[in-house]
């Protein structure tokens, strides 16, 4: 989509309305209006159409120069509109105003806006800022202050500014740990083999990463945490993961200010716990949390886009897990409506994990059919954007979804696409391995439901021993693969067996 429709079609009505005033202020033609009216009402943009309504107008025989105009004066009433709404703005307003008052020569007036700065940019621990500020402040005494003065604060000023180059140099740090864990993270999520574990426990056996101590930083610490939280994810540690998103959520409430300028860090915080309570099949605090982050104030379209998916993943994935299929069947069109709403704002891992969850909605109510739909596309619009992980996951649940539907042709077929490509792709692993050679080895020996009951208890058994594996498990957390042998040979639903699985589960626990 052309980059000025795009940006007219994510503003929101205030900010039209702003944009409007914005304008209202400024003299001069102003035919650029005429364009921003034209975008807006497009639901795709057609530059052609755009040149037939306004021909014959002077301004259309020089479009590219027009919509480069408007574009940049939608971003400035935007600047102007957001400025002060965060702490990092209102900062730099504050130095702007310093920068203005010392060339007017206003020293004092400087020094006041000086002392409001510091203590909020110390207090928040916006490091760059406060380097920025100290830097005003030493011009300011440089003219206010007599030399011998000036000269006792230059050791002073000095040890100032290396603590906070060292804090920075800190942050960069453990931001570069953290992206490098988020590289790996995208492209495995959980580890299956030592090898693959091994490139998560690289970034973890930095000597930064062995105490939040050496983090010195709000932003450090916040990097310690999250590193850590994937790490352990990788590893299948949930009951570590929970403590530490609640330890995050701890640090980022001592700093209100954070929450208020990144609010999506707080969202995402309150995601990590929904998740590790889902991990952890722990949902008495489930509603809580998921009622606390609904409720959060909406500030812009990507926390009202990121609320929109995480929230109904969750929900959705809470009701797969406890086997309330017949409650997610509620919050299905929501889902389909919002994936239509947000169609654009939506990032092909987001949208590829609405649909998964679709999938197992529709197959947790026998409804194949639909589920099969739903893996088509995952298997052929998103197949280059799915992780590995879940790419194999995907093609193995076609072939399960092939013999709920006695696709016995395409069953076969697809059984030997998909081992090319997880052999090809090295994710040819034990369960992988053992589901494959089941359908192309010894499916064709099943001619009764007692051969089947007998082919399935066997498969069972394997599987079983697969749990006890701690790489080869995680592959269950896709799929309740067992649950949906045991609906075979107890000739009963697979929601009844998962249901059954989750109260019997949460009776031991005493969860």
């Amino acid at each position: 989509m052309d980059e000025l429709a795009r940006l007219i079609l994510s503003l929101t009505k205030s900010e039209k309305r702003y944009f409007k005033m914005f304008t209202a202020l400024q003299s001069g033609e102003k035919s650029y209006l005429k364009l921003f009216d034209a975008v807006e009402k497009m639901e795709d943009y057609d530059e052609e159409k755009i040149k037939k309504i306004f021909k014959g107008e002077d301004f259309i025989k020089r479009l590219p120069s027009v919509k480069n105009y408007l574009y940049n004066q939608i971003l400035k009433s935007l600047r102007v509109s957001y400025g002060g709404n965060t702490l990092h703005s209102q900062l730099v307003e504050m130095i702007e105003e310093i920068s203005i008052l010392y060339e007017k020569r206003l020293y004092k007036q400087c020094a006041k806006i000086i002392e409001r700065a510091k203590m909020l940019a110390k207090t928040n621990e916006n490091i760059l800022q406060e380097m920025e500020i100290n830097f005003w402040e030493q011009k300011v005494m440089m003219e206010v202050l007599n030399l011998d003065k000036f000269e006792k604060t230059l050791e002073s000023s000095l040890e100032k500014d290396i603590q906070l180059i060292e804090s920075q140099m800190n942050v960069v740090q453990y931001r570069n740990l953290y992206n490098k864990i988020i590289l790996i993270n995208k492209r495995i999520k959980e580890a299956r083999t030592d090898e693959e574990m091994e490139q998560f426990q690289k970034i973890i056996n930095h000597p930064l990463m062995q105490s939040v101590s050496t983090a010195k930083s709000f932003d450090s610490k916040y990097c310690f945490y999250q590193t850590h939280l994937i790490y352990n994810h990788a590893k299948g540690n949930n009951e570590a993961c929970l403590e530490i998103a609640k330890n995050l959520l701890e640090l980022l409430e001592q700093f209100p200010q954070k929450i208020a300028e990144s609010p999506k860090m707080y969202v995402t915080t309150l995601n990590n716990i929904l998740l590790c309570e889902i991990h952890t099949h722990n949902y008495r605090t489930f509603s809580q949390t998921l009622t606390k982050l609904r409720a959060f104030p909406l500030k812009s379209l990507s926390i009202e886009v990121n609320r929109f998916v995480n929230s109904y993943t969750f929900e959705m994935v809470k009701y797969l897990d406890t086997g309330e299929f017949g409650k997610s069947v509620g919050i299905r069109e929501e889902i389909i409506q919002g994936l239509k709403k947000y169609a654009d704002k939506t990032n092909e891992i987001e949208k590829s994990t609405l649909l998964y969850n679709l999938f197992y909605s529709y197959f947790g109510t026998g409804e194949y059919s639909k589920a099969q739909e739903i893996i088509n596309i995952l298997l052929n619009e998103y197949q280059k954007e799915l992780r590995y992980d879940i790419q194999g996951a995907v093609r193995i649940l076609n072939l399960i979804l092939h013999y709920e539907l006695r696709n016995d042709r395409l069953l076969e077929y697809n059984a030997i696409s998909t081992y090319r490509f997880l052999n090809k792709s090295n994710r040819l692993y034990k369960l992988e391995k053992i589901v494959l050679d089941f359908i192309r080895k010894k499916m064709q020996h099943i001619y009764t439901p007692k051969d089947e009951r007998e082919a399935f208890i066997e498969l069972r058994k394997e599987f079983m021993k697969l749990t006890e594996d701690s790489y080869e498990k995680k592959a269950f957390e896709y799929f309740d693969f067992i649950s949906w042998l045991d609906s075979h040979i107890e000739k009963k639903s697979f929601e009844e067996i998962v249901k059954k699985k989750f109260e019997m589960r949460a009776t031991q626990d005493g969860k």
